[in-house]
Order: structure tokens, then sequence, then C-alpha cells
């Protein structure tokens, strides 16, 4: 009796998922792509991969069920598209860090909204977010907008009126500013820097930018990020 339940219970996640992934397929014409890479992991019983690809359908098709209509027909019905989605899948399949498997979703969505993307940028930005850990992500997620990271994080650093240096200047810099925000030692700060920076994502004085300064001490964290950090970020955005 139990086993039937259990096989029962079995049948209907399989059938949920099967749903999903229909309706999926349905909105960015797939085809039978994502069935037959669900299908391929099911047989090959591999359970926390089959988890992970259940999770990333079920969160993509609600997302997508909500900005249908603003989807770039032209970007997804070229068969180009079932490549980019499929190395999405096996991206995602085989990240650990669940933050990432968010980050690989919101640039595929991104991807299918926006009117200038392409199928190269897409893949390029995949590769970019599997080669960064979660110091470099959360290095990017500051600099993209330092003053609204510390209000969500409890104002770590002080606003003017409540600091003790209101009155007085002092000398900050941009890696020990982020070594406040975050928590983290400097050479770690250090060590992110520089692999954003390698990677094209942050200007050639981010690691040795320096303020002088009686005011708020983020300004030092302005505009470190390059175009190509901007639009990178802008992508691991959700929608």
């Amino acid at each position: 009796m139990k086993i039937s339940k259990v096989n029962n219970a079995k049948d209907i996640v399989e059938a949920g998922c099967k749903a999903i992934i229909k309706d999926l397929a349905r909105c960015l014409l797939l085809g039978n792509t994502a069935v037959e890479i669900y299908e391929e992991l099911q047989s090959k019983q591999i359970k926390r991969k089959i988890q992970r690809l259940e999770e990333f359908y079920s969160a993509l098709a609600a997302t997508v069920n909500t900005v249908e209509d603003k989807i770039n027909q032209e970007y997804i019905k070229r068969d180009d598209f079932l490549d980019v989605f499929e190395e999405a899948t096996r991206y995602v399949i085989q990240e650990r860090q669940e933050q990432k498997r968010r980050l690989f979703k919101n640039i595929l969505v991104n991807s299918i909204l926006s009117p200038d993307c392409d199928y190269d940028k897409t893949e390029r930005f995949f590769r970019l977010l599997d080669n960064l850990g979660l110091i470099e992500l959360e290095v990017l997620a500051v600099l993209d907008n330092p003053e609204k990271y510390n209000k969500d994080h409890g104002e770590i650093i002080k606003a003017p009126s409540q600091s003790v240096y209101q009155m007085n200047w002092i000398n900050v810099t941009s890696t020990g500013v982020l070594t406040q925000l975050l928590n983290l030692r400097i050479d770690q700060i250090d060590e992110a820097i520089t692999v954003l920076f390698s990677n094209g994502l942050l200007t050639e004085n981010a690691k040795s930018k320096q303020l002088n300064t009686n005011g708020n001490a983020l300004y030092v964290l302005k505009n470190l990020l390059t175009a190509k950090g901007r639009d990178f970020v802008k992508y691991m955005k959700s929608e």
C-alpha cells in the first residue's frame, strides 16, 4: 500500500512537471527540446540534477507566462535559440549554488525580452556567470547601486548625518569600503576585483580608487562598472 502511494505521488509530480514543460515549450517555441532534456535525465535517474531542472523549468515557466506579450519572437523562433536554451539547462543542472541557478534563469529571460540581444551575447553571459563565484557576484551587486545595497543591508555605512566623520575629511578606498560592506577580508575583495577586472566588468582603478571626503564613503564606489559590467548586471536581474 505504501509503495503504491509513493508511485502515485511520483506519477503526479512527473505529470505536473510535464505540464510545466509543455507550457514552457508552447511559449518559447521549443518543440520537444525541453521534454527531451528532462527525459534524458530521468532515464539516468540523477535525482539531484532532475530536481534542479524541474525547479528551473517551473521558475522559468512562471516568469515567461507573466511576460509572454513582451517576448522577442524573432529571437526565439530560430533554431539557434534551441541551442541557447539547451546550454542554459546544462549549466543549471551542473550548478550547486541555488543563487547562480536563478541568475542563469534571469539571463535567459532577459535575453528573450531584449530587442537587441543575440545568441552569442547570451552564451557569453552564461559562460561568464559560470566562471564567477558568489563573492564576485556580491561585489557586482554592491557596485551596481551602492546606496541601495547599503540601505537594504541595514545602513552598514552610516549616512553623513549619523557619521562620526561628518565634520572631518577622511580618506576612503574602494577596497576598504567593500570590505566593510561585505564583511570580508581585504584579500578576498582584492581577489574578487582582480577576477572581475580580468573579465572586463570593472574599470582599471576599481582596486586602487581613493576618495578624500567629508560626505558619504559610498561615493568611492561610483562608476566602477564598465559598460559590459553594467550590461551583465542588468541581464542578471529578475524581470
